[in-house]
């Protein structure tokens, strides 16, 4: 289920909410703005808006007309005034069930190349006037598509996903495979492209945040600090050992001639 935020007018999942009074709150996880709905059904609502214009039109009572047996009989009964509704302070939400906005093409400029507007390599905005990305640095003129194109195996995984795309078991089986084959940087740009085109797709946004998080692990794992060698454990234990032999020498020759010295026997 997703909802419209009134104040950035985006579909956003219904992630979190919360009721306060009988009115249900639902923060917007994009802009963090919060939307509320009263708990009054539209219908009863409209319902109650036409006792209120029959009212006001002059109809104080109704005539209940009853048959018996000594003839016909009428009874008036008083109709109740209906008092007006109070208008709701609050926005109604705009809830979308079962919609799809990921209608994205699916041919591979669109697959694998950013629309304009963009950076071709960061795919952040890019600005008419502007001849390097603020970014990444790169400057457009410089740019090489070959470079920053996936290997043939990661671009037949990313059109296999597509047609599965709302499947997250899909999502991380190419995840995976892109951290085996060292492309995890090219996947966080194919979910990138895909946003550039659908700003919406909850899914993309959700596969670019594993992204990021693997590639914190991964990069903590490289940087762990790893012990010493063998052979670099050998090297210093024999410099070790050749520096202690020169110091051991060096205090046997300083003693000899201090006990020469103290003997009267220098020159």
């Amino acid at each position: 289920m997703k909802f419209q935020c009134e104040a950035c007018e985006r579909l956003v999942p219904l992630e979190s909410f919360r009721v306060e009074a009988a009115v249900l709150v639902v923060m917007c996880q994009r802009c963090g703005a919060e939307s509320r709905a009263h708990a009054a059904s539209r219908a009863s609502g409209e319902a109650a808006h036409a006792s209120l214009a029959a009212s006001s039109e002059g109809v104080s009572s109704a005539q209940v007309s009853r048959s018996g047996a000594a003839g016909p009989a009428h009874v008036t009964v008083d109709a109740a005034v209906v008092a007006p509704p109070e208008r709701a302070s609050v926005a109604p939400l705009r809830m979308v069930r079962g919609t799809a906005p990921h209608a994205a093409p699916s041919d591979d400029e669109a697959l694998f190349t950013p629309p304009e507007g963009h950076c071709p390599k960061c795919v952040s905005v890019r600005r008419p006037t502007a001849v390097s990305c603020s970014q990444c640095g790169l400057v457009y003129a410089n740019f090489v598509a070959e470079e920053h194109t996936p290997s043939v195996e990661l671009m037949a995984a990313w059109r296999e996903l597509v047609a599965r795309w709302e499947e997250w078991a899909e999502h991380e089986r190419f995840l995976s495979l892109s951290m085996g084959r060292g492309e995890l940087a090219s996947a966080g740009r194919l979910y990138r492209v895909r946003l550039a085109r659908v700003p919406d797709d909850g899914m993309a946004q959700r596969a670019r945040e594993e992204v990021v998080r693997r590639a914190t692990l991964v990069v903590t794992t490289e940087t762990e600090p790893q012990g010493p060698s063998l052979l670099k454990r050998r090297l210093r234990g024999g410099a070790i050992a050749v520096l202690s032999l020169v110091v051991l020498v060096l205090l046997t020759f300083v003693l000899q001639r201090m006990r020469m010295l103290f003997s009267g026997n220098m020159p």
